[in-house]
This record gives C-alpha cells, structure tokens and sequence, in this order.
C-alpha cells in the first residue's frame, strides 16, 4: 500500500478523513469510468494476493481501487470507505465499543501505511480509521477532482454527533445550505472535518460518503451517464443550490459527491 502522503511529515491531524479505498467486484469496469469522469490514473499495487490499484491524481496517490470477491460485497456493488485519522488506534477502537460501536475489522499493521481498524458507528456506518506512518496530508491540500473530505448519512443526528465527539472531540457548527436544516460540520483545531446530515430516505442505510471537487457539477452529471453510470441525485436548485450531485459509477457504487469546488 502507498504511504497517505508522498513526503513523510509529523502531521497528526485528528478527525481528518485522509485516505479512501474503493472496494469492487468489478475493477475493469469502474476504472475507465473514474478514467474519464476525474481524469484519475490506475496503476496495479503489489499487495500479495489481493488485486489493488493505486488511483493518482496528476501523479499523486488519492486512493485505492482494491478487487473484492463479489460474494463479499452485499448486492455485489462498490463501496467507497473513508479513512479517519487518530492518534491511536487501538484507544479509539475502545472508545468506539464503549460507545455502542462496533469493530468490522480489528486493528492490524500496514506496511508503508500504517495502523489501522475499520469499524462500524452504532447505526452501522463503516469507516476505518488510521494512525498513518508517515504522518498526514497537510491542509489546506484540496484541487480540482481530488477529495474534500466525507460527509455522514444519519437516521439519529444527535446520537450520530455524540459518537463522533466521544472518538476526538470534534465540536459542531451548523452550516445553512438551503433547504437541509439540519446540516451539521464535525470541526477540529478549527477546521471543518466532515458533514454530517439526516437521511432523507427511507430506503438508503447510514453510511459515510465521500466528497470530490469539481469545476462544474452539471457537466460531472452529462458525463456519469454518457459513460455508463448513474445519478443517485441530479443537481437541484433546492439541494445546495444546485451544487452537488451524487453519481454512481459502472459497477453500482454505492455514492460519492461531486461538489462545486
């Protein structure tokens, strides 16, 4: 696995999503489709047995695209997973199951990457989290087509807020973004973290969703379809302004938000 940042810092930004991973039963599909809607590159990980690509934006690693046996992933789609950065893993881990958190995954050591869990918050949203060997991207780091972060899809906002603060003591700010009322910023050392917000659907389970800035939501949206994929939500002047979208790639991913950057 490539370390989290290229340059090796003392950086330990607590709270901060630093990583993604793309879990997929079907990489020759979601390759050509991120190919083309972000302009990312796939270059193959030797990583043992499991196949993994390394995603790069303009030369720099952002993510991975990691094979996993359809079998495994429920209704064979993708998952994007989000990396929160923690001092300590193995502390976290315990204050997750103190509070009603659960562990998917329980903490191992990476070569290159770090230490890391994935775990689950008590309404079944997976994240993992990670103490990074090489320290954390600094901020500000974002550009066009890159990550911005991660936002939480909630049934129980406040029980959701109170979980997240109890792992680093994140503080709240209520952001207005139109008609979403109840838009809530998981913020730390100052700097806005992640989103949190309740889900509007029935039918949709809680999980976290990652963010991707882009020049021009609508055009991000022409071209999801052209290549194959779908709109889980079109851009709409009553959501965010007409600011964001949220696609589906070729294999059925589960969500990632293309947000006006």
């Amino acid at each position: 696995m490539p370390p989290v940042t290229p340059v090796p810092n003392d950086l330990r930004l607590n709270g901060k999503f630093i990583w993604y991973d793309l879990f997929t039963s079907d990489l020759k599909a979601v390759q050509p489709f991120y190919e083309a809607l972000f302009g990312w590159s796939f270059h193959e990980t030797a990583t043992g047995e499991t196949r993994v690509l390394t995603i790069r934006r303009e030369g720099v690693p952002i993510a991975n695209a990691v094979y996993v046996n359809e079998t495994k992933i429920k209704d064979g789609a993708s998952r994007w997973l989000s990396y929160m950065s923690v001092a300590d893993v193995d502390q976290t881990v315990l204050r997750i199951e103190q509070n009603q958190g659960s562990v998917y995954m329980p903490p191992k050591d990476l070569p290159d990457r770090g230490r890391v869990a994935v775990v689950k918050d008590p309404e079944g949203a997976l994240f993992a989290i990670l103490t990074a060997t090489g320290g954390d991207p600094p901020d500000p780091a974002y550009d066009l087509n890159d990550f911005l972060g991660s936002e939480l899809w909630a049934r129980q906002l406040e029980t959701a807020i109170q979980f997240y603060q109890a792992l680093v003591a994140y503080e709240i700010e209520m952001v207005d973004v139109g008609n979403e009322k109840d838009y809530h910023l998981l913020v730390r050392d100052d700097e806005p973290r992640a989103g949190v917000v309740q889900i509007p659907w029935d039918d949709v389970n809680p999980n976290w969703i990652p963010y991707i800035a882009v020049e021009d939501v609508a055009a991000v949206a022409v071209r999801v379809e052209v290549l194959g994929g779908r709109l889980l939500i079109a851009p709409d002047p009553e959501i965010r302004e007409g600011n964001a979208a949220i696609p589906a790639d070729a294999a059925t991913c589960q969500a990632i938000i293309a947000l006006l950057f």
